[in-house]
């Protein structure tokens, strides 16, 4: 058996070690994806379930029954588990663990393996991965569990030990521009911008060029940069809104506003364009850095890194929003005490 991962971006190390598993029939029976979000870890796990359950020479051929119904998830042999809404987030439960565990051990109706897929691992209660545990240690032979996470400090260590652990790496900027311009058809130059901004997640870059309400989020992001340089804590508070309505979209924004940090102090030390990742950008950034100094900056990473982890430990999203923006504010108003408390920080 040949193996062809073609849907996933990059992640060549993985691929590999996937390829030669399945040629030599040597599959752990558990495998952890792990790494930042929007690098291919739910679409590689779709495509060795597709592979494992493929009966063609090369697999996954994309266009046989099996292949056809684990992309629509409906091959009796494939489960895909995503977590349930509970509150704010959603929650695989120790319920769905055992129902997994239940099915598990019953016999495949057609081929050799069972193959599971937690898409969200780190959304797993703890007693669901207790639950889940004594199925690692001791699975069926024709069971392969796949879980993927960009947070794997969430799950149990013992979890963690009973899985083979392939980590996803950001990818590289001319193999996200080579995909656009193949793939998508782009020209080389708007090919080599996205690819500037996807910052080594393919993902972002196909969002930004086919979804509009990305692009409408990312109009926002911009127009709150702006709004900070008027010096008007009601007007960046209502720009800002948009980072309240759930916790994952305002760290979707503290993370792009660190890299819009970076750039500005890339400007500001003179450094190559071409290392900006918000190229589209430019002249609004060079605009902006007559507001900056590099204390500045510094102490708008450690606020923003600060926010990040308040909003992690689940705090009030509305009040961890609105103290950044109003500090970020001060901060534009009276420079001397970014310098004076970057001094103190440093000591």
């Amino acid at each position: 058996m040949k193996t062809a991962f073609k849907k996933t971006i990059g992640q060549e190390q993985v691929k590999q070690l996937l390829a030669r598993a399945l040629e030599n029939r040597q599959l752990s029976h558990g495998y952890l994806f792990e790494g930042p979000v929007g690098l291919g870890k739910r679409k590689m796990a779709k495509e060795l379930a597709a592979a494992i359950l493929c009966p063609q020479e090369v697999a996954p051929c994309g266009n046989c029954n099996a292949c056809k119904q684990v992309e629509a998830g409906t091959h009796a042999e494939f489960r895909w588990i995503q977590g349930q809404e509970e509150g704010k987030e959603p929650v695989v439960s120790v319920d769905m663990i055992r129902s997994l565990i239940k099915d598990i051990y019953l016999k495949p109706y057609e081929g050799e393996y069972k193959v599971y897929v937690l898409p969200e691992a780190d959304t797993m209660t703890v007693q669901a991965q207790n639950a889940l545990l004594k199925t690692l240690e001791e699975p069926p032979d024709h069971s392969i569990i796949i879980l993927a996470t960009p947070e794997p400090e969430r799950l149990l260590p013992t979890i963690l030990s009973r899985c083979q652990r392939l980590v996803f790496r950001p990818v590289k900027r001319e193999t996200i521009q080579s995909y656009l311009e193949e793939t998508k058809k782009m020209t080389a130059d708007k090919a080599a911008t996205l690819a500037a901004f996807a910052n080594g997640i393919p993902d972002r870059a196909v969002e930004m060029l086919e979804d509009e309400s990305y692009q409408q989020q990312y109009k926002a992001f911009v127009q709150l940069t702006d709004s900070l340089l008027e010096k008007d804590y009601g007007l960046a508070i209502e720009k800002g809104a948009f980072m309240q309505r759930d916790k994952n979209q305002a760290l979707w924004v503290l993370g792009l506003w660190q890299e819009w940090l970076r750039d500005l102090h890339m400007i500001i030390i003179g450094g190559e364009p071409d290392l900006l990742v918000h190229q589209n950008q430019q002249s609004r950034l060079r605009k902006q850095t007559a507001s900056y100094n590099e204390s500045m900056i510094y102490m708008s990473q450690q606020m923003m890194e600060t926010a990040r982890e308040d909003i992690r430990t689940h705090g009030n999203l509305a009040y961890i929003v609105e103290s950044l923006l109003i500090n970020l504010v001060s901060m534009i108003k009276e420079p001397m005490k970014a310098t004076e408390l970057a001094g103190f920080l440093d000591r």
